[in-house]
């Protein structure tokens, strides 16, 4: 199965099972990069405040049901089994030819009404319009993380194209929430379909680097000052945790005034300012987001930097991350040095030059690897290791010697040969300088999946 814009399948099949996006209320979240940080904060926050949450994210990690939580837990492969068999027989029984991605999200609906959840965090697939999960009636707000340029062969070619798309999960009179945006036209297009649709509109301002405690951040919260942990890393998740926190706010006064429970008994967060707040902080401080600037450990890597980076946006907040890693001094205490060793696997249709010339300075070194085949993803293809090493080549050849570039660009079958190789890596740099070589994996989530698979690592 391949990628099929359009909402009628979903509608039909959601139907035929009774259509369980009707109940209960969801917030939508849109965007290009950070919605699925921005699914997790505010997951964990509401979470926190006794109410049972659904959060559907895609792609999936590792397995499809992973895609969907319960209580910020993976669903049960139990309940995922049994709502995906009533998907699938109807989808069957009617000859619909539904997408892998229109199953997987009617399957996450009827999980989530199966579980009685009270509010579903649902991130938007590709685009927005015409999204399959763009057809539930009980909308809390429409939530936007930045928005760039990918997907172009779906959403447009511009960022005026891709904005648009992505606007159509606003809805009539549902508050909108808006991240801040690297484009203004970005911006105008999602406050203008806001306006349209009689939507209150926020505008979020980034939050501020705690000045005394590390790993927190400061923003306002129903008009406070509020500090609160930010334990997911890079400076972009300083927008996100802003973005999530505003959202949590308009949802919590929406809850309040429709008496919903566990907010029924009271008539204001004034009323409970201090157990909100405390609840809230602790929500914030059990985020965990698997491969998004992720410090791993383990005894076939050593220490690695892990990163989903695939696109243009993605690396160069990576790169300022690696940036002020090494200005920060932490580099020190860690004793990595550059040149940097990557390992680098990239989705075949990606930006695979831009993202390599934003990255890798002409000193690095480059380990060039395949991920395997995402499940149920057959559409997904990763750009052939040897396709990677070539880019480099022809970038470089001109300045290193071909012994030089062989050494420098190498090819591997996996990503645990590349990590083999790691060792005698940092046993050279550690006679040379007394340092080792930070090493960061990125270029797609379906490698720092990969990863986790080959290294047994819970999710």
């Amino acid at each position: 199965m391949s990628i099929k814009i359009g909402l009628e399948r979903s509608i039909e099949l959601l139907k035929l099972i009774g259509n369980p996006q009707n109940n209960f209320k969801i917030i939508h979240v849109g965007g290009t990069n950070g919605k699925g940080s921005i699914s997790s904060f505010i997951g964990s926050m509401l979470n926190s405040c006794s109410l049972k949450i659904g959060r559907y994210n895609s792609p999936h990690f590792i397995h499809e049901y992973d895609s969907i939580r319960i209580f910020e837990k993976t669903v049960s492969k139990q309940r995922y089994d049994k709502a995906r068999e009533i998907v699938v027989k109807a989808n069957a029984a009617h000859n619909l030819k539904a997408s892998q991605f229109e199953l997987l999200t009617a399957t996450a609906f009827l999980c989530f009404s199966m579980e009685k959840v009270d509010v579903a965090i649902v991130e938007v697939g590709l685009g927005g319009r015409l999204d399959a999960t763009n057809v539930c009636p009980d909308s809390l707000a429409s939530v936007f993380s930045s928005i760039g340029i990918d997907h172009q062969a779906f959403l447009g070619n511009t960022v005026e194209e891709i904005a648009s798309e992505k606007s159509g999960i606003i809805k009539d009179n549902v508050p909108v929430i808006i991240a801040p945006q690297s484009y203004n036209s970005a911006k105008e297009i999602l406050c203008h379909q806001a306006k349209e649709h009689h939507s209150p509109c926020y505008l979020v301002s980034t939050s501020r680097k705690h000045p005394t405690k590390p790993n927190w951040a400061i923003n306002t919260f129903f008009g406070q000052d509020f500090e609160y942990p930010l334990p997911l890393q890079g400076g972009f998740q300083l927008d996100n945790s802003a973005v999530a926190v505003k959202t949590v706010e308009v949802v919590i006064k929406q809850l309040i005034e429709q008496k919903i429970k566990p907010f029924s008994s009271i008539s204001s967060y004034q009323d409970n300012l201090q157990v909100i707040n405390e609840k809230i902080r602790k929500g914030l401080s059990e985020v965990k987001w698997p491969g998004r600037l992720e410090w791993l450990v383990h005894n076939k890597c050593g220490k690695v930097l892990l990163d989903g980076a695939h696109n243009t946006d993605c690396a160069y907040a990576l790169k300022k991350y690696i940036d002020e890693y090494f200005e920060s001094g932490i580099s020190t205490q860690n004793h990595h040095s550059r040149p940097i060793q990557w390992i680098f696997g990239m989705t075949h249709g990606k930006d695979l030059e831009k993202v390599l010339d934003i990255l890798v300075s002409p000193e690095d070194s480059v380990y060039c690897v395949p991920f395997r085949q995402p499940e149920q993803m057959t559409w997904i293809h990763c750009t052939p290791p040897k396709d990677i090493k070539e880019t480099l080549l022809q970038k470089y050849r001109s300045q290193f010697t071909e012994t030089e570039l062989n050494e420098k660009y190498k090819t591997f079958d996996n990503v645990l040969d590349a990590f083999a190789c790691l060792k005698d890596i940092r046993e050279k740099r550690m006679k040379k300088n007394g340092t080792e070589p930070l090493v960061v994996v990125c270029g797609s989530l379906y490698l720092v999946a990969d990863i986790y698979q080959s290294l047994l690592l819970a999710v």
